[in-house]
């Protein structure tokens, strides 16, 4: 357990690097890269993958902040935590959601 969370940890320190340089564009020819968000539909439900200048930055098939290994139930619901994630990243905060993220974008877990 102790060593996921130092994983997370690290891994959510160094998105929060990234995402000073990162911010969204309509297109590269500002010199910005392209942040972008695409569902990823599974057995289990749904989740998502953010996407930076095309390449795969963020792999989510499991709701994040909650134990055990949960789908969204829909592809909105993932969407929609996606866009949070997007968000937080080209704002150059740290993009790790917490419960209290899904509560306010209303999304079902249980």
């Amino acid at each position: 357990m102790i060593k996921r969370t130092y994983v997370v940890v690290c891994l959510f320190f160094a998105m929060f690097i990234i995402g000073f340089s990162v911010k969204t564009a309509k297109n590269n020819n500002d010199g910005m890269l392209k942040v972008e968000s695409v569902p990823l539909h599974n057995s289990r439900g749904w989740g998502y993958e953010i996407m930076v200048d095309h390449k795969i930055f963020i792999h989510q098939e499991y709701i994040p902040a909650i134990s055990g290994k949960k789908a969204f139930f829909s592809e909105e619901d993932a969407m929609k935590t996606a866009g949070l994630v997007v968000q937080k990243l080209v704002k150059g905060k740290p993009v790790a959601i917490t419960r209290n993220d899904l509560d306010s974008l209303k999304i079902s877990f249980q």
